[in-house]
């Protein structure tokens, strides 16, 4: 094995001419694969010989073929970066990238300073978003620091949100606070930070004139540890209770002076343990109190707060969780290498919040849900079930997809296959877990998958950034990352425990709450497709709608509703008049003050109930009413909601002797679809940009023929 130390050896051996000759002999034996060390190693000979001609180098790429060794051309881009030819290195990198098996992070980053180099920030941004999704180390969190610093002040990514985000801890914070960062810029969020006092939380919540309420977070996350509560072996009776209650005081206290999401993370359980296993087993057992503690703090959660255990990444890390060195020197909980665990749980309950978390799972088939490939080796060839040790791992995979579907994720299939072919295992093979039924789009042909997937999102009238694609072919993944960057792709590797790891991992499709809609999700989308097909064959649009037999129905927000209507409010994106974002807490306050005029809906048709697929804010202000949030569920666009929403909203305020209703339309990258809607509707422009005005005293009320109201 070549190492650095080889290397250093050689290079003092030998001067320039003598290192032409014998390097691409070293080369020759390292092999295809990319090892990062080895490329460091070979930096020895920019970073400490003396100018090297460009045209040997070259010789090396050349010899060597550029299509399958690594390292020649990593150390001619690194060449180029030296003598400043940062475009022509920024091609051989993309080249480099191109050609490995699977997409390196430490790669990505040498690719992403070139690129904030020359100023391709919009670039830099997608790639470095990619590199922080590909599980690094806590170091490449603090070596891509600075870049992301420079790509977040060039203005020129536009994040899915900015959230004001407060870390309040007992603990050191300040290492944590850049890797959070850095997760919530990879998952589209742009979190500006505020980091409560050093083991000071308490007081932070508690003090009215603290700098926690002056920053007015939109979102807190607070992180014990077990040293905070120096618990004995064994703890008297009511010790749990006590702690957990201790906490849901705190919550509510900083509900009451500043409505946001809390996420609370639970304890850790110490690592020694001086009783053994009697800190299990006895009622007031140390551990058993702190694993009581979560329970309790868990359970009945408010809709304003989510709870984050901490055991998975326990689990996960295993020893290298705790870092007694890092506790003692600088009271750093946990280990500065389980940040990028912690923050990826903590981003994962944020989206889940904030509403953006991912909708749909599209699956290859051929060596993903079974192996093998059915077109050629036919039903009995493929590898699914025992006694095959990977055929049973294809069975773990299928049944971890079925239990996401079941609780509202939407799944599809995208393979490059016959469409018979694609099915026979589904229809005929013993072993399936997933059936065909489980699936809401099943598309099996011969076109490129970018091509598909985007017709996926059509059909379905969801963001590309609502799909998650799991693909065994490096090839593949990288062709959809290329063409549709919106789509998460999972970098995995080709074995099914792989493809279970990385996509439980990752976290997509975190949840805080299950509503009745996310359980009848998959039966909804399959019924709005048979929708689709009824319009194509209407002979109008009249027809068409009339047929639907639609009945609407609305109602104030209130607890049985609050969980579903932030939702919406927060991952609807096309028919969204402002894309306003809101927390539980600052919804059920606006839908409980005097103030505001707050309601949801729903809509049936004789297909079925599309579920509450509607919300509006309004905030009255005298003689004047102001939509603050107009939302609505794509699946229902063309179906005249819209109007019938209106409508509700109009007699509402015309019974209270309202004049005026106002309505801002606050353009984003993805609501251009109601840029028109105000004027549409009977709104007059107000002179301000994007501001509408319908004079309730002086317009006729649009009717909605195609929707009656439900019957109370």
């Amino acid at each position: 094995m070549v190492t650095r130390e080889v290397l250093e050896y050689v290079f003092s051996q030998h001067d320039d001419a003598g290192l032409i000759v014998i390097l691409p002999r070293m080369l020759q034996n390292i092999g295809d694969s990319f090892s990062l060390h080895i490329a460091e190693a070979l930096d020895i000979l920019l970073e400490a010989k003396i100018e090297v001609s460009p045209q040997p180098l070259s010789d090396w790429v050349t010899s060597l073929s550029i299509d399958n060794r690594s390292l020649p051309r990593y150390l001619y881009a690194r060449y180029l970066v030296r003598q400043g030819a940062y475009r022509d290195a920024i091609e051989l990198f993309d080249t480099l990238l191109e050609s490995l098996p699977k997409v390196d992070p430490f790669l990505l980053l040498h690719l992403v300073r070139l690129l904030v180099r020359t100023q391709q920030f919009d670039r830099a941004a997608q790639s470095l978003r990619l590199a922080f999704s590909l599980v690094p180390p806590y170091s490449f969190m603090v070596r891509s620091e600075a870049l992301l610093k420079k790509i977040l002040n060039s203005g020129e990514w536009q994040p899915r949100n900015t959230i004001r985000l407060a870390l309040l801890g007992s603990s050191t914070t300040s290492f944590l606070a850049p890797v959070l960062q850095a997760a919530c810029f990879r998952d589209g969020i742009h979190a500006i930070l505020h980091e409560g006092g050093f083991a000071n939380f308490r007081q932070d919540i508690l003090d009215p004139s603290s700098a926690l309420y002056t920053f007015n977070p939109q979102a807190v996350i607070l992180l014990p540890n077990h040293r905070d509560l120096a618990l004995p072996p064994l703890s008297k009776a009511g010790t749990a209770v006590q702690i957990a209650q201790d906490l849901r005081s705190l919550w509510d206290i900083l509900q009451r002076r500043n409505p946001c999401h809390l996420i609370q993370v639970g304890y850790d359980v110490p690592f020694y343990s001086s009783w053994g296993g009697l800190e299990v087993t006895q009622p007031g057992g140390r551990a058993r109190i702190f694993n009581s503690v979560n329970a309790l703090l868990s359970e009945n959660l408010p809709p304003s707060v989510s709870f984050c255990s901490i055991t998975k990444v326990e689990v996960r890390l295993g020893d290298k969780f705790h870092s007694e060195p890092g506790w003692y020197s600088s009271k750093q909980y946990p280990s500065l290498e389980a940040l990028p665990a912690l923050a990826d749980h903590l981003t994962a309950n944020l989206r889940a919040a904030f509403g953006y978390t991912s909708k749909v799972l599209v699956l290859d088939l051929d060596n993903t849900l079974w192996g093998g490939v059915i077109g050629e080796d036919g039903l009995s060839g493929i590898v699914l079930g025992p006694p095959s040790a990977e055929g049973e791992c294809y069975l773990d995979l299928q049944r971890y997809v079925k239990e996401i579907k079941e609780r509202g994720v939407l799944l599809a299939v995208c393979s490059k296959n016959n469409p018979h072919d694609a099915e026979l295992p589904f229809r005929e093979h013993d072993s399936m877990i997933l059936q065909r039924d489980d699936f809401v789009l099943f598309i099996a042909n011969w076109q490129d998958k970018a091509s598909n997937i985007k017709e996926m999102a059509t059909r379905l009238s969801l963001g590309l950034d609502s799909f998650v694609f799991l693909d065994d072919n490096p090839l593949e993944r990288a062709w959809v990352r290329s063409r549709l960057p919106d789509v998460i792709v999972p970098e995995c590797g080709s074995k099914p425990w792989e493809m279970l790891a990385a996509l439980d991992r990752g976290m997509y499709f975190e949840a805080i709450v299950l509503t009745a809609e996310d359980a009848e999700r998959h039966k909804s989308y399959q019924l709005n497709l048979v929708r689709q097909e009824l319009e194509t064959s209407a002979a109008t649009v009249e027809e068409f709608l009339s047929g639907l037999e639609m009945v609407a129905q609305h109602g104030s927000i209130d607890s049985t509703t609050l969980a579903r209507t932030t939702q919406l409010i927060n991952k609807t994106n096309q028919f969204n008049l402002t894309s306003r974002r809101y927390s539980e807490e600052q919804v059920r306050s606006k839908a409980e003050s005097l103030d505001w005029w707050a309601r949801w809906f729903r809509l049936k048709d004789k297909f079925g109930d599309h579920g509450l697929i509607g919300v509006m804010l309004v905030n009255k202000n005298g003689g004047s009413w102001y939509i603050d949030t107009w939302l609505m569920s794509c699946r229902v666009l063309g179906r005249y909601m819209e109007q019938y929403m209106l409508a509700t909203l109009l007699h509402d305020a015309h019974k209270e002797g309202i004049s005026d209703v106002f309505g801002d339309y606050i353009p984003t990258g993805k609501n251009s679809l109601v840029q028109n809607m105000f004027v549409h509707l009977g709104f007059q422009p107000d002179g301000e940009p994007n501001r509408f005005v319908f004079h309730v005293t002086d317009a006729a009320i649009p009717a909605c023929e195609f929707i009656r109201a439900a019957d109370v």
